[in-house]
């Protein structure tokens, strides 16, 4: 069987202004990693793997709760992973977990980043936005999907500014941050079911929502292009 490596990297804001939505964001963090174990039951020949990092400030401003494990060893994560502190060093984040991701990653692989903050950038040391933009350009062109989920902000323009094309905003508050993180596993799981349909038809031309939070029948348009295919083949 055919077989396609997806990694996903999770990159989730950990400043103490996420105090508001903590529940929510730790049970949303939770029902992510179930969306990907789900997809690895639904669709064996994707090998998923997670990197889950929580991100502050200061000397230990980066928290790396998981990195490249398979999703099947990867357990719910609880408070005592994911504590709070300071200030929001986005860039070093972003910077620090994309390139030690870059080591692992192989051609061919697929790699999902998703980043999730309530608050703009305001203490990173090392990155700054222009250097981590160029780094997303460069990574996109080579395949990988970038999405950016931020609360109480112009998510366009913050993600705009450094390379990510796909957005989506939330408010700060219970209901809203769950309602995010059901969207974000139906777009996540469209994903994977998009990726399973370009490895059976890799010469298809398949049609693509050109925002990965679209909430549109993008997989029925894929099935019917596999249809089509496979009639023609008759």
């Amino acid at each position: 069987m055919e077989t396609q490596k997806i990694y996903n990297l999770v990159i989730l804001d950990a400043s103490g202004s996420m105090e508001v939505i903590y529940n929510q964001a730790l049970t949303g963090v939770n029902e992510t990693l179930a969306t990907i174990r789900r997809a690895q039951e639904t669709h064996p020949e994707l090998q998923q793997y997670v990197t889950l990092a929580s991100f502050s400030a200061g000397d230990d401003f980066l928290n790396r709760i998981y990195s490249a494990k398979p999703i099947a060893e990867a357990r719910n994560i609880t408070s005592a992973d994911y504590p709070l502190l300071g200030c929001t060093a986005l860039y070093d984040a972003m910077g620090t977990c994309i390139s030690e991701l870059q080591q692992r990653v192989c051609h061919g692989d697929r790699v999902l980043v998703t980043i999730i903050t309530d608050g703009y950038e305001n203490a990173s040391l090392t990155w700054n936005g222009r250097q981590i933009k160029s780094l997303v350009q460069e990574l996109r062109q080579m395949g990988w999907t970038f999405t950016y989920i931020g609360a109480d902000q112009d998510v366009e323009k913050v993600a705009g500014e450094i390379g990510v094309c796909n957005a989506l905003r939330f408010s700060a508050n219970a209901e809203e941050t769950a309602a995010m993180f059901e969207k974000e596993g139906r777009s996540r799981t469209r994903f994977y079911d998009k990726v399973c349909c370009e490895m059976r038809a890799p010469d298809a031309s398949l049609a693509e929502s050109d925002d990965y939070f679209a909430d549109d029948d993008t997989l029925e348009t894929l099935e019917d292009i596999l249809k089509s295919e496979a009639k023609g083949n008759r």
